[in-house]
């Protein structure tokens, strides 16, 4: 990826983000922003960055301002070829976006929903008995992801082999996101995210799905005129990849703030219907999407700072979730706090379409957990962060 030159005269830093020992502990990078300017240039990287909430909480809801179709990472869309083809709903603007968030805002309806909850909550009654039947288990490999990766792909009527090929797909797209096509890309992950990409787009056709599920309605949408077959097949892919691996980090990440805090744990015991506060805290106290990337639409100023049309800013919504300015006690999880109102699911006309099914999630599972395990404690093995520590990749626990 070509880094851009540092614009004359603007407040910027030479500290990067992106570099591994940030990414699985960014909060006293963040802090050190928050202390600085509104709007800082990242020299290493070669974009604007927010980490500030009131100027983040611009970036990510001004949509006129502000637009999404240059790409949701650092990698700009506007000045480089995309990695893949981009998302007909995250990575676009109005009014292609109004067509497609409609559609898939008309499925995802209340009584959708519902009926979801109902399937969902027997899955984890059932996820949850089987690890309890273990000593010890990982909350990752053992409960959130088995459960995650049912209910969304079920919903839509995936096939159920090959599912993992929708993690190694959302690893690419993060990385894609980042850094385009340009080094650190091994010639092997080259052929492996182009081998996936290309098992999405077969697996997300219309012949390839059950004629039960979500996806048969997206197409049916598509036989309406509301959208393209084309589109169609866009649509279940970014709705797929938006509703496995960040919903289970989530999930994952909530359970370790509950443990690593054993008051917390025991009043969500004592009250278990404060699950789905405490799975929204999670993702407000470590998001697994702690970046929303957008483009400039226009020249304009911003914060004091001059923008040329079609430049990258990246909001840090992670460091907007910890700002005190925003938040009493930022770096506190609190299962009784008042969460509404964080941007670890975007917001604006870009808000996360499948939020409530991925808060119905995590209130499920997480509460069925608080019901269930009278004992549970983090292992002497420790967690681990995933790679790009978005979220939490190992939790092994001991259980009774």
């Amino acid at each position: 990826m070509t880094v851009e030159p540092v614009p004359q005269g603007v407040p910027s830093t030479h500290e990067n983000p992106y570099e591994k020992e940030n990414m699985l502990d960014p909060f006293p990078l963040y802090e050190r922003m928050r202390a600085r300017e509104p709007v800082l240039w990242l020299e290493e990287v070669g974009v604007w960055a927010a980490f500030m909430d009131d100027a983040c909480r611009e970036v990510v809801n001004d949509w006129k301002r502000f637009g999404s179709a240059g790409g949701g990472g650092v990698a700009n869309y506007y000045r480089e070829k995309p990695w893949r083809e981009p998302s007909v709903i995250f990575e676009a603007d109005p009014p292609d976006h109004t067509r497609t968030r409609q559609v898939l805002s008309r499925i995802l309806s209340p009584g959708t929903v519902r009926a979801l909850t109902d399937q969902a909550r027997e899955l984890a009654k059932e996820c949850v008995t089987r690890a309890m039947k273990m000593d010890r288990f990982d909350v990752v490999a053992d409960l959130a992801k088995p459960f995650v990766m049912r209910v969304v792909p079920d919903a839509v009527g995936l096939p159920e082999e090959n599912r993992e090929n929708l993690l190694l797909y959302n690893k690419y797209l993060i990385k894609g996101r980042t850094y385009g096509r340009h080094n650190p890309w091994t010639e092997e992950e080259l052929e492996e995210s182009e081998r996936i990409v290309e098992w999405v787009r077969e697996v997300c056709k219309r012949e390839s799905i059950t004629s039960d599920g979500l996806g048969a309605q997206i197409y049916e949408a598509a036989d309406a005129g509301d959208i393209s077959v084309h589109e169609a097949n866009m649509l279940i892919r970014s709705f797929l990849s938006a509703g496995t691996d960040t919903t289970f980090g989530a999930i994952s990440n909530a359970v370790l703030f509950l443990l690593q805090d054993p008051s917390q744990w025991e009043m969500l015991r004592a009250d278990p219907s404060l699950s789905r506060n405490a799975f929204d805290e999670g993702i407000r106290f470590r998001s697994p999407a702690q970046t929303v990337a957008r483009n400039t639409l226009e020249e304009m100023e911003f914060h004091g700072v001059q923008m040329g049309k079609y430049d990258k800013i990246i909001a840090f919504v992670g460091s907007a979730n910890r700002d005190p300015k925003r938040w009493k006690a930022p770096d506190k999880f609190d299962i009784h706090r008042k969460v509404v109102g964080h941007l670890g699911l975007g917001g604006g006309i870009h808000g996360c379409v499948g939020q409530m099914i991925a808060r119905m999630e995590g209130d499920l599972l997480i509460g069925e957990l608080a019901r269930h395990a009278k004992m549970i404690d983090l292992a002497d093995e420790p967690f681990q962060w995933s790679q790009s520590g978005r979220a939490v990749g190992k939790l092994p626990v001991v259980v009774s």
